[in-house]
């Protein structure tokens, strides 16, 4: 089991690696924001329990060392590649996802505004870039599924989901009148 588990690091290193290289190849606003939030920063990434640390460094010519297997209580990214896939076929967008838990980050505040700049570039840039489109689609034929697959909707068909959070306040509260 053991080595399983280490093959599934290796293959969640290297995407990230590749990922990585696509941004860096781009120069865009995506690899800017992430070249300014991460670079000298160590961070714990999470995603169906196999985790990765990172530690970032070198500025622009920003370096990304991944360490495995690691297992910490406190991630800064934790998540689902189930979510993963919602978020990128369109399902889900990312704010839902942060909110309804299905995605949580942890962090210093300005590092969490970074991130997520950082990570709605990604989501954003794989609806152009046929390079993240093939890594995404790697990803999602290569990682393991549940047993329950859901349909798949294209990013521009993404439809927001507004006030979930409204939504959990409790009607009498809401109906308050001051």
């Amino acid at each position: 089991m053991q080595s399983r588990s280490l093959e599934r690091d290796a293959q969640l290193a290297e995407w990230l690696r590749r990922l990585l290289e696509i941004l860096r190849t781009q120069q865009g606003s995506t690899w800017r924001d992430l070249v300014q939030t991460v670079s000298g920063k160590t961070a714990v990434i999470d995603i169906d329990g196999v985790q990765l640390q990172l530690y970032a460094y070198g500025g622009q010519e920003l370096q990304v060392e991944t360490k495995y297997p690691v297992q910490f209580d406190l991630v800064n990214l934790r998540t689902e590649a189930e979510t993963l896939r919602d978020v990128v076929s369109g399902i889900l967008t990312l704010d839902s996802a942060l909110s309804q838990g299905r995605m949580r980050l942890r962090g210093r505040f300005q590092n969490l505004l970074g991130i997520y700049r950082v990570v709605s570039g990604i989501f954003a840039d794989s609806a152009i870039n046929p390079q993240l489109r093939r890594l995404w689609t790697e990803f999602d034929q290569s990682w393991s599924r549940p047993t329950a697959v859901t349909s798949s909707l294209c990013l521009e068909n993404q439809q927001a989901s507004y006030a979930e959070l409204i939504g959990q306040i409790p009607s009498d509260i809401l109906n308050i009148e001051v």
